[in-house]
């Protein structure tokens, strides 16, 4: 499966987007099934002519004769996604960062994405989305796209209040260097508990708690596939601030339904996008 991966040109977007990636298949045979794991990253993927079917922590996406542009947004998760691809496919993704796509709708995040996937129209109703969609995909050169889309994004762009506040809160509970209680990143933005935890959810679309395990998870995972750190499990768990090695045994098989050590004998990376599947 080919990924071409571009990065923001804008430098008004590239706080809020991480990359964009484009998959794109001629093959009616194609197939694809892969699992994704939960991130801190938003992605929101854009198809052409596509039938979509979604459960629960399942997805399935198939080229098709029908005429469409289905917007398709992966919320928060706590668990793997199982993932199928077929057919004719011509999509791209956006990766956003945390808190990054509250700088796009209209509605908190927390309403928007309810589930581990589903359909995401809040810019259907925007003005120039037409013609956003249909430009679009009426140019094959990725660079081309990626201008029209830029240009799309910054048209609806509207700052959200306190992000600041938020963008820092989000760095501290990821920061497993210096890692400090959310009781503390609480009271350093001068907010009760419960004020934090409210707001907090309904920007990202899970508890600072639930957060801080899928950041510990992901920095785990950096250290080992990418960074290439370390070969000792005891000594990756110990990194990102596991407690003890039962609760890194623990957290892995939670989130993705294996024990570390059979997790990363299974997975393919595709480190140009930042991914990690385990195919099946």
């Amino acid at each position: 499966m080919d990924i071409i991966t571009y990065f923001p040109q804008s430098k008004l977007l590239q706080p809020f987007i991480d990359r964009y990636y484009f998959l794109k298949t001629t093959d009616a045979a194609f197939s694809s099934r892969y699992y994704v794991f939960p991130s801190m990253i938003t992605p929101l993927n854009i198809h052409k002519n596509v039938d979509v079917h979604m459960g629960d922590h399942h997805i399935a996406v198939k080229g098709s004769a029908a005429h469409n542009y289905p917007l398709i947004l992966q919320g928060m998760r706590k668990k793997p996604l199982a993932v199928e691809l077929a057919g004719e496919l011509d999509k791209i993704t956006i990766l956003f960062k945390p808190l990054g796509l509250n700088h796009f709708i209209k509605k908190p995040f927390s309403d928007v994405s309810t589930k581990s996937s589903q359909l995401f129209t809040e810019w259907e109703d925007e003005e120039g989305f037409e013609e956003f969609i249909t430009s679009f995909y009426a140019t094959d050169d990725n660079n081309n796209r990626i201008d029209i889309l830029e240009n799309f994004l910054l048209g609806i762009f509207a700052p959200v209040k306190n992000f600041a506040a938020f963008s820092k809160a989000v760095q501290q509970l990821a920061d497993f260097n210096e890692e400090k209680p959310i009781t503390d990143i609480t009271a350093g933005l001068g907010w009760s508990g419960r004020t934090f935890d409210r707001h907090f959810k309904s920007l990202i679309g899970i508890t600072p708690a639930g957060f801080r395990k899928i950041a510990r998870f992901r920095h785990s995972m950096n250290n080992k596939v990418l960074n290439e750190r370390f070969t000792s499990l005891t000594a990756l768990g110990y990194e990102s601030n596991f407690y003890d090695q039962a609760y890194f045994i623990n957290v892995y098989k939670e989130i993705t339904g294996l024990n570390p050590g059979t997790f990363f004998k299974k997975i393919t990376t595709h480190p140009e996008a930042g991914l990690f599947f385990q195919y099946y």
